[in-house]
């Protein structure tokens, strides 16, 4: 789906330097390729969207449930951050109970 071109299919632009959907590999160079239009209609059969602010209701599935996190930080500052230690002992302490269970 390329923004700007108005229409519900597929057309084909003469797309160049600077426009998304396109890497020249020369300098100058242009070339004609097939996009979609960004109007949505029932023709779609995926559209991959972002939540970006939450609103007045949860949505069902989606929102009302929190998933922790799966992978937990790598770097020393980061790890005393997230746990609230002070000193370089203590995180060891603290990691290695976490980690066994």
């Amino acid at each position: 789906m390329k923004q700007g071109v108005l229409t519900h299919g597929c057309v084909r632009l003469l797309l160049s330097k600077g426009h998304s959907c396109y890497r020249p590999r020369r300098t100058g160079e242009r070339k004609r390729k097939s996009v979609h239009g960004c109007i949505v209609d029932a023709n779609l059969s995926v559209l991959n969207l972002v939540i970006v602010k939450k609103g007045e209701k949860d949505i069902p599935g989606l929102t009302d449930t929190t998933v922790p996190r799966r992978l937990g930080p790598k770097r020393a500052s980061r790890i005393r951050k997230l746990w609230c230690l002070t000193s370089l002992r203590t995180q060891k302490i603290k990691f290695q109970s976490f980690c066994l269970g």
